[in-house]
């Protein structure tokens, strides 16, 4: 289920605006009911089940985000002709709510400080 079916079936539903004025998600998010006989099913957008299908608590997935950081500016705002450097390429980041996102795997691209030239201009991190 990506964002942009899940925002659709919540309209389409009209759990926009009955139960929510408004909902845009950021992350898919993987619901699953197990079965007496051990065996899962995977709530998609507008699938219907039985009462006897959702007698078990739901378990709940969120895929990670992927984090990157580029330079669109390199090497100045004035001249940008090797723009979207890339400083940081990461997958797999978790929180536990209470503290800050941590990778649970090696970095793609480990960090890359920024290095601009003497006398650039401020550079857009993003």
């Amino acid at each position: 289920n990506d964002t942009t079916t899940v925002a659709a079936a919540f309209k389409s539903s009209k759990i926009v605006p009955d139960v929510v004025p408004s909902f845009d998600p950021l992350y898919p998010l993987l619901v699953t009911f197990k079965q007496a006989d051990g065996s899962s099913i995977q709530v998609t957008a507008g699938i219907q089940l039985t009462i006897a299908r959702e007698s078990q608590c739901p378990t709940y997935f969120i895929r990670s985000p992927v984090l990157i950081t580029v330079d669109p500016d390199a090497p100045t705002p004035q001249d940008p002709s090797v723009a979207q450097v890339r400083h940081f390429l990461a997958p797999d980041f978790v929180s536990d709510g209470t503290g800050p996102l941590t990778n649970r795997t090696p970095a793609l691209s480990p960090y890359i400080g920024p290095q601009p030239p003497a006398g650039s201009h401020a550079h857009r991190f993003v």
